[in-house]
């Protein structure tokens, strides 16, 4: 970045200059370790994910879904082939998910989810890291029993609802026209347990962000908003900006008045505001666009393998298939296309790594162009976040060393488990993985008290 910037956002006005903010002191543009211009090492990724279309088909119509027809559903037995070829190349990740939502509803096989993720408890024991299972749900087939089975079996779901009702039913539709939202809401207000479930919001230019978001926390302490997709149609970028903005302001104050029930909501996920927020608050650089293709893949039903879900039927994301596994020639592409350099010197850039190789794709035909409507919405999340900071430091201070040790905490989570690791080694095989994981979840002092001992303490 060449000289001073000057950022105007909400109420005040930051100098950048090189990537550093004034009244804060962020490095927002310069990239310290740019890992992707050494040779792919799977020592660089820490978090595998493995995507599977367990199911292409579903029972509802959404306006802007981007599924695809990619053959039949994928068997127990491809999906244990699929999985071992992906951990077969990262032996040693600090953790993998197995995420099975598919392009489809995937709860329509939900003997497949709980066969899955009973493997998923094998692996865990057998590699002593965790294998993670998890989905997204449409909601409508979200019965008592179904929620039963699956928080008991270990999977971590969550629930798309598009917002408040009038936002929700404009797009996610049964086949007959009619909306998803009275059912959908029902279903969750019905879970006994909800501390580890969250809601996924998709939203347009047309979204009240700020409404549906309340809707959305009343029903669950985890709330994640991302926009659709973009199929390669305008979008109003500003329009979705101003709903943020309402949006930032709303939750800031009620966090500088210590209310931290709506932030925590926003950091605890993987919505696209918190994320960024994240990034500022524990000055955490990202080293490139995403990790399709170099720790992310994804299996379709038609038995070949591709860089990310969104990726499905694009033959130059397809990375690998089931028979031969991942190619390393294609795995090294990806890691080299990480980083867009259309990006240099955007004051954004270490906190969002650039444009969706996917999104590039799908709009241009490569992976190397951007959607200048998608960066306007990234600057700007970006800028929120950092006067989110300054504002509370100045405001509340106490809270703003909360935000630090919480983000700190969400970041974690995709961490190795040392302590844990440690204890399950120790132990001799008196306990297992997913044992011990289950105690220190559920009561962190037995946890404690059980490494103390197995330490000699």
């Amino acid at each position: 970045m060449n000289g001073v910037k000057k950022i105007e956002i909400l109420d005040r006005a930051y100098a950048v200059n090189d990537g550093v903010w004034s009244r804060g002191n962020y490095a927002s543009a310069r990239f310290e370790n740019e890992i992707d211009r050494q040779p792919f090492s799977s020592e660089y990724i820490r978090t595998i994910t493995m995507c599977l279309h367990i199911s292409g088909r579903c029972n509802l119509k959404c306006k802007y879904c981007f599924g695809v027809e990619c053959g039949d559903d994928l068997t127990f037995d491809e999906v244990r082939k699929f999985i071992e070829h992906v951990t077969v190349l990262y032996p040693r990740a600090d953790r993998y998910i197995v995420d099975m939502s598919g392009a489809g509803e995937p709860l329509l096989r939900l003997d497949l989810i709980l066969k899955i993720a009973e493997y998923c408890c094998e692996l865990s024991d057998k590699y002593v890291r965790e294998f993670l299972p998890t989905l997204v749900t449409n909601g409508t087939l979200l019965s008592a029993d179904t929620v039963k089975k699956l928080q008991s079996a270990g999977v971590l779901f969550g629930v798309s609802l598009d917002g408040a009702k009038n936002d929700n039913d404009r797009n996610r539709i049964f086949a007959d026209g009619s909306g998803s939202y009275d059912i959908v809401r029902s279903n969750i207000e019905a879970i006994e347990h909800k501390d580890y479930v969250g809601i996924a919001t998709t939203y347009t230019d047309k979204s009240a962000l700020l409404d549906g978001f309340l809707s959305s926390v009343e029903l669950v302490p985890t709330v994640s908003m991302k926009p659709v997709r973009s199929n390669g149609e305008a979008f109003d970028a500003e329009m979705i900006c101003a709903e943020y903005d309402r949006l930032v302001r709303y939750v800031l104050d009620k966090h500088i008045d210590g209310e931290t029930k709506f932030i925590f909501a926003l950091i605890n996920g993987d919505d696209y505001f918190g994320k960024f927020l994240k990034r500022v608050a524990c000055g955490i650089s990202v080293y490139g666009r995403c990790d399709a293709g170099v720790g992310r893949f994804a299996l379709a039903p038609d038995r070949n393998i591709y860089c990310c879900p969104a990726a499905i039927g694009n033959v130059d994301c397809k990375v690998g298939d089931l028979e031969n596994g991942i190619r390393q020639s294609k795995v090294d592409k990806m890691w080299r296309a990480l980083n867009n350099w259309a990006c240099s010197g955007c004051y954004a850039r270490s906190a969002c790594g650039g444009e969706c190789k996917i999104v590039s794709y799908n709009k241009f035909g490569e992976l190397d162009k951007i959607d200048d409507n998608i960066c306007i919405i990234k600057r700007r999340l970006f800028a929120l976040s950092v006067y989110y900071c300054d504002c509370l430091s100045e405001r509340n201070a106490e809270q703003y060393n909360w935000l630090k040790d919480t983000a700190l905490k969400a970041e974690s989570y995709y961490m190795r488990d040392e302590k844990l690791i440690d204890a399950v080694l120790l132990s001799n095989g008196d306990y297992t993985f997913t044992q011990l994981k289950k105690i220190k979840d559920n009561d962190i002092d037995e946890f404690e008290k059980i490494y103390s001992r197995l330490k000699g303490g």
